[in-house]
């Protein structure tokens, strides 16, 4: 929190932003993006700018989460990348706390988007430097609220519940339930700072920094030039198969590097284990 001082400070007392992201799934290390942001921002405890966008997140909705959220690739058509909207999100962003509802998948997220947006950033600096706090981890740590989704909470708090699973709704949400657990927790536990909050629920979360995927020399070239590669794939149920693909950028889930490209096979952004791949040639 070096860049920050909000330890000795409550929540009255610093700006803070709260953040929630619509995806096309659940992994940004399996290549899914974000596909639609809404911030407000507060100070003094009260709402003074907002952010709402769609996104074009470059590849397919999956069906599941659109099942979720509402969003299918018709309504993304069209709408800006990423890296157009964040000159307006890092305004709002700037010297804010910011705080979320399973803070981690947000942070997660914007990590990835902040770090594809960025290609010549260092590997293992912090692009979104702000420190998170997570209503859910509070809920889990000093709740008993049966279940803890956003939507649950806001009923246990008295908190008016809005439209779930659509950015905006979900941001107005957990501001009134994160200044009303921070009521409770005042009274009770005597936690009244921002410190004393990031402490209870179990310290900082970041979004994480870019990291650099080590791939074979060949598929580090057509990367870097854009260049189509034919490669020789090793799939689950298909064994090998022979495909032209695209490569878009790489990245790791569970410590796995995939390589998240177009398949010009399957028409659609496929997401390749790197270790999978047996042959690699630059068409």
């Amino acid at each position: 929190m070096a860049a920050f001082d909000f330890a000795e400070k409550t929540l009255q007392e610093i700006p803070f932003v709260v953040v929630d992201t619509e995806t096309t799934g659940l992994y940004p290390g399996l290549g899914h993006r974000v596909i639609e942001i809404g911030a407000v921002r507060y100070e003094g405890g009260r709402p003074v700018a907002e952010f709402e966008a769609l996104i074009d997140p470059e590849r397919p909705v999956d069906p599941k989460a659109s099942a979720v959220n509402g969003l299918t690739d018709a309504d993304l058509r069209g709408k800006p990348r990423f890296a157009e909207v964040r000159p307006r999100l890092d305004h709002l962003l700037d010297g804010a706390l910011l705080v979320a509802h399973n803070a981690s998948f947000d942070a997660d997220f914007l990590g990835m988007e902040y770090a594809l947006a960025s290609p010549e950033a260092e590997a293992g600096r912090l692009l979104l430097p702000n420190p998170w706090i997570c209503t859910l981890q509070l809920a889990r740590r000093h709740f008993h609220f049966g279940a803890n989704n956003l939507a649950h909470v806001a009923r246990q708090l008295n908190v008016r519940v809005g439209r779930a699973h659509r950015a905006i709704n979900d941001v107005v949400m957990t501001a009134d339930v994160l200044l009303r657990m921070a009521r409770e927790l005042a009274g009770r536990q005597h936690l009244r700072t921002v410190g004393d909050l990031l402490f209870a629920q179990g310290g900082g979360i970041f979004a994480p920094p870019p990291i650099r995927v080590a791939l074979p020399p060949l598929l580090e070239e057509a990367l870097a030039a854009g260049r189509d590669v034919e490669i020789l794939y090793l799939g689950g149920k298909e064994g090998e198969s022979r495909r032209r693909i695209t490569p878009r950028y790489a990245a790791y889930h569970m410590e796995t590097p995939y390589l998240i490209a177009y398949c010009h096979l399957r028409e659609d952004v496929r997401t390749f284990r790197v270790d999978r791949i047996l042959g690699a040639t630059l068409v």
